[in-house]
């Protein structure tokens, strides 16, 4: 599995500090379609979504950033047969709190194995 490598932008704000900024408008947008109940979101929709925003970016750096998420377990998929295939519906499997509470709980375990420091992990 490939790691999602996050880098801190500590000069932006929200999704911005560390996604590129097509990649922090989509997931903002993710969430924001399934605040009132859950709504999939196929490679294609998410890449047409983006079309008419300075942002937007080819459908292969959509479709890559979708499973990258889906490997980190912030998305999740379901298969759907359609024209030419099957196809990935994505869904979030975090809200945006889950998703800062996850980050941050991430980075302290990533800061604490850096530092060789096991006791560090109860603090």
């Amino acid at each position: 599995m490939k790691e999602l490598k996050l880098t801190i932008g500590s000069a932006e704000e929200g999704l911005g500090v560390l996604f590129r900024p097509y990649q922090a408008l989509l997931l903002g947008h993710m969430w924001k379609i399934n605040q009132e109940g859950r709504v999939g979101l196929t490679s294609g929709e998410a890449h047409k979504y983006l079309l008419n925003k300075p942002e937007k970016k080819s459908r292969a750096s959509v479709i890559f950033f979708l499973n990258d998420l889906v490997d980190e377990k912030i998305l999740e998929y379901e298969e759907r047969t359609g024209k030419g295939g099957y196809h990935r519906i994505y869904y979030p499997t975090m809200t945006p709190e889950e998703f800062w509470a996850w980050l941050a709980k991430r980075i302290k375990e990533t800061l604490v194995k850096a530092s060789g420091i096991s006791d560090l992990l109860n603090y």
